[in-house]
């Protein structure tokens, strides 16, 4: 199933309370899917019955080399939305809120959040015998100094060396390429 685009894209925004009676659902809901609940979701009318928020249990084992029968690491590189991106992920599979639940605004304290993600996801690793999931972020593919496609193509080219690893990469910068194309039209204008 699709969520659809544009006008065709309604969803109803839930939230749930958390209930501490043994004998509800919510009660048997781990850190990330009752945070998901209570800070709230979209759920489509199309996806209401089969939407499944994963429990941070479940988010580790789709990501497991072990689970997959085979080494993954995956890369998450890019601008300041793939900072948020990995420390949001970050927080489901350590099962807690890194930034301890605050909102992060601005670029030195997301990158020291960051820093500090990398080195708890490292920690879990070694922990767990590497049955924990490999998630990395960086190192850097974007800027203004060089273009988009040349800068990650030469950090995958030299990561993705090793054949007995699979690499998964996600990289994202489409800010900064709307501003690089802004400054560029503004060059032409003048």
């Amino acid at each position: 199933k699709t969520l659809g685009s544009g006008t065709s894209l309604q969803c109803q925004w839930e939230t749930r309370p958390i209930v501490s009676s043994n004998t509800s659902k919510e009660s048997c809901l781990d850190f990330t899917q009752q945070n998901a609940y209570t800070e709230g979701i979209c759920i489509p009318p199309t996806l209401n019955d089969t939407l499944h928020i994963f429990s941070s249990e479940e988010a580790i084992e789709c990501l497991s080399p072990k689970a997959q029968n085979r080494d993954i690491k995956l890369m998450i590189s890019g601008d300041s939305y793939m900072k948020q991106l990995y420390i949001g992920l970050a927080d489901i599979l350590l099962s807690k809120h890194i930034n301890n639940g605050k909102e992060i605004f601005a670029s030195t304290p997301r990158s020291e959040v960051t820093t500090i993600a990398q080195h708890e996801m490292e920690k879990r690793r070694e922990e767990k015998n590497s049955t924990f999931p490999s998630v990395q972020y960086g190192p850097q593919c974007y800027g203004l100094a060089a273009p988009l496609s040349t800068t990650c193509s030469e950090i995958i080219k030299e990561l993705d060396t090793d054949d007995s690893t699979d690499y998964v990469f996600i990289i994202g910068s489409a800010v900064h390429i709307y501003l690089r194309q802004k400054q560029v039209n503004a060059t032409v204008q003048e």
